[in-house]
């Protein structure tokens, strides 16, 4: 009979990966501390958390407490982590380690503009809130001095013009942002973790390759992947949303905290 170290010694690098940090997510330490935010979800909440670790082979390469951390802090927000949900995921970032001299694969929580959409409907400070791609023919005015858009023009094909977000509060308080489809190429590229990377080894796209990348994925769809490369669509509609709110909504202490945290780990 095989005993369980024989049986483990068996087991792939990944396999082995996904077993100890299974071990650790069941432990009593991370179960406590997720009861704590979540009380009786808790349990649904860690399989959750397990099951994106076995599916995502760069979390594995990750350091399995940084990996825990990260997502206590969607716990903590009461947004589950699932990349079909799009409320928040857990992205790896090669971030440079000064200890180590060297880059390292770092998990850092993202916000989905769902996740951010939810914070801000809970702060019960909106009356109505908004945020979604404007496709050719839609845009048909926008006044400069007030920020006002008009999109009552008819989408004529599936060719991004930009993004929008709008809110009023229930106070009455009106504010709409629009950013045109190459602003916001732009902008990923300025800010955005993800294009900081070894150029020789993957080139970084271009302005108006980003741009077809965000045509491409409003036809067919995006890639699976999280970030803007795999879903550019909707990191620009969080983008828009975030910034309108950052700058002119009502922000709840969850919100602030949780924008922070975003801008801080990934300005997307």
């Amino acid at each position: 009979m095989e005993t369980a170290l024989t049986t483990k010694k068996n087991l792939t690098p990944a396999q082995q990966a996904v077993m100890s940090f299974t071990s650790s997510v069941n432990g009593s330490y991370v179960q406590n501390q997720l009861k704590q935010v979540l009380g009786k979800n808790s349990g649904t909440f860690a399989t959750s958390l397990v099951e994106v670790f076995t599916n995502d082979t760069q979390l594995q390469k990750c350091d399995q407490k940084k990996v825990v951390q990260e997502a206590i802090k969607a716990a903590t927000l009461k947004l589950p982590l699932n990349k079909q949900l799009g409320y928040a995921y857990i992205v790896v970032y090669n971030n440079w380690d000064k200890t180590a001299r060297k880059s390292i694969p770092t998990p850092t929580l993202i916000l989905g503009w769902k996740g951010l959409l939810q914070l801000a409907l809970r702060s019960g400070q909106y009356r109505n809130i908004n945020a979604d791609v404007v496709y050719e023919g839609e845009l048909k005015s926008k006044d400069k001095l007030s920020g006002a858009i008009d999109l009552s023009g008819y989408k004529v094909s599936e060719k991004v013009e930009g993004y929008f977000a709008h809110f009023e509060t229930v106070n009455g308080f009106k504010k709409t942002l629009f950013m045109p489809l190459n602003d916001m190429a732009n902008y990923a590229l300025k800010y955005s973790p993800t294009f900081k990377r070894n150029v020789e080894k993957n080139p970084v796209p271009t302005v108006d390759q980003l741009c077809d990348m965000a045509n491409d994925q409003a036809i067919n769809g995006p890639t699976g992947k999280v970030g803007w490369e795999g879903d550019f669509n909707s990191m620009a509609i969080k983008t828009v949303l975030r910034r309108l709110l950052g700058k002119f909504g009502y922000l709840s202490i969850e919100m602030m905290n949780a924008i922070a945290e975003d801008e801080g780990g990934s300005p997307e």
